[in-house]
């Protein structure tokens, strides 16, 4: 007999190697350490394994654990306070005057808490100040690929002028990614690697942005931004450069496959697929720009020229929550309806984007993202007897996929394993004092409240105004 120190039986497993779910029906998977040392059949594992941990998964679907490629976590706090908004970027502005390094550490608390029950294993977590949160985040035991926002611009002096970039500015910005490559790079045996943020074309100038480059190709770090994420962005960079975002980091050797580019939502086609093209993976958030701009960002454009497609909630300030469940259901809808063509975008693929396809965009396929031997054991088991995912059907045709990514809420998740340990269980999360985290974050909260209140009734936001006519 070989021992493992975990091992799950009677599951429906679903491994997501190869191109499809990669069913095994009564699947099993064996862990010892921090690794998956073997899936199959139950019988054929329970033959063979002696272990410390059986976990019986029956009528649980066991999972890869999921990867949310593009997370703003410091700034979680401001959850539903800039929607309903025609400019959600000067409704919230008050509010993200008014965070402190307390505030940023207590939205990674958050969206950890918060991920983590939703079965979010893996979190690319681009926010300024993010080397504040990592110790948190090492606590808690999960997995981070961290990227500071990093600019050199100076705050503009006018509405809709370019910003003007500081030496000085780009000096402390790179200061603080070199410092944290330094400290954080494979910290926690692994769990935390770092990523390269510039924050987007219009604020860090074209030496920060090729002094960028160059540090990724130096320390095989992806580079993770935002990419023509509104008109002030293409505008600025086209009157500074001549070219649009796209052309911009294609002259500069960026568009490549180290690069995660959010959104792309101010692209023409050919920008797309000229991305897609050329290597870069697109971080889709769809809740997020449905929810702040009511635009849905052209994954499909990107899928059909051949890129790859991960998940990403982006911030609960803006799609008002950090669960990869409601992603992959926006998802589907959203491109269904885009395409008016319900064989569009199946769950499948949904499932894939935040498992298998995200490890891959996030440049971790090598340790995460499938249930393979040899792969790190970031794992979720799923209750497939909550009403929400009731019945469950086998054959003649297999329902699982489709209700796990169309009916789950994510507080199905009754189980997940991270680096080979269990950090979530039956409803209690095991790292970490939950509850005391919980009134850390409210009390947090309320400062920013009391820091914003004045700016938000001088600049008389749109949410401002509905709340005081009674609205909400």
């Amino acid at each position: 007999m070989i021992h493992a120190d975990i091992l799950i039986v009677h599951g429906d497993v679903f491994t997501m190697a190869g191109n499809g779910s990669g069913y095994i029906g009564d699947g099993a998977v064996a862990i010892t350490g921090n690794r998956i040392v073997e899936t199959g059949t139950s019988e054929s594992l329970s033959a063979r394994y002696m272990t410390s941990r059986l976990i019986d998964a029956t009528d649980r679907a066991v999972l890869p654990g999921l990867i949310d490629a593009h997370v703003h976590g410091g700034i979680a706090l401001l959850r539903g306070i800039a929607q309903d908004s025609a400019s959600w970027l000067s409704s919230i502005q008050p509010f993200i005057n008014a965070m402190s390094l307390d505030a940023l550490q207590a939205g990674a608390m958050l969206t950890a808490i918060e991920g983590l029950r939703a079965g979010t294993t893996c979190f690319c977590d681009n926010s300024p100040g993010i080397a504040h949160s990592l110790p948190f985040y090492e606590k808690a035991g999960v997995r981070v690929a961290a990227s500071p926002l990093t600019s050199d611009a100076m705050p503009a002096t006018a509405a809709g002028t370019p910003p003007e970039f500081s030496d000085e500015m780009r000096g402390f910005a790179l200061l603080e990614v070199h410092d944290l490559i330094g400290r954080w790079n494979g910290a926690a045996d692994g769990r935390i690697n770092v990523q390269l943020g510039p924050r987007a074309a219009d604020f860090c100038s074209e030496r920060l942005l090729c002094e960028l480059r160059d540090l990724s190709v130096k320390h095989g770090l992806r580079i993770h931004m935002h990419l023509a994420q509104d008109t002030r962005e293409v505008e600025q960079v086209y009157w500074r450069y001549g070219v649009r975002p796209v052309e911009l980091l294609h002259r500069l050797g960026l568009l490549d496959e180290r690069l995660i580019a959010a959104h792309l939502i101010c692209c023409t086609p050919e920008e797309v697929e000229l991305a897609a093209r050329s290597g870069v993976s697109m971080a889709f958030c769809p809740s997020s720009l449905l929810l702040c701009d009511g635009i849905l960002p052209p994954a499909d454009v990107f899928m059909d020229a051949g890129g790859l497609v991960a998940l990403g909630t982006d911030e609960t300030g803006s799609n008002n929550g950090a669960n990869l469940f409601s992603e992959m259901k926006a998802a589907c809808l959203g491109l269904k309806m885009k395409r008016s063509d319900a064989s569009y975008m199946p769950t499948w693929r949904a499932l894939r984007m935040a498992t298998a396809d995200g490890a891959r965009a996030i440049g971790l396929d090598h340790e995460i993202g499938t249930l393979e031997a040899g792969k790190k054991a970031d794992i979720i088991l799923v209750d497939l007897n909550r009403p929400s995912l009731v019945p469950v059907m086998r054959r003649p045709v297999r329902n699982i996929v489709p209700n796990l990514v169309l009916s789950a809420r994510g507080d199905e998740v009754c189980l997940s394993i991270i680096d080979g340990k269990i950090v979530y269980e039956n409803g209690r999360i095991m790292r970490f004092d939950e509850r005391a985290s919980m009134e850390f974050i409210r009390e947090t909260a309320d400062e920013i409240c009391r820091c914003a209140n004045r700016e938000a009734a001088e600049t008389r936001t749109a949410p401002y105004a509905m709340t005081q006519n009674g609205e909400y």
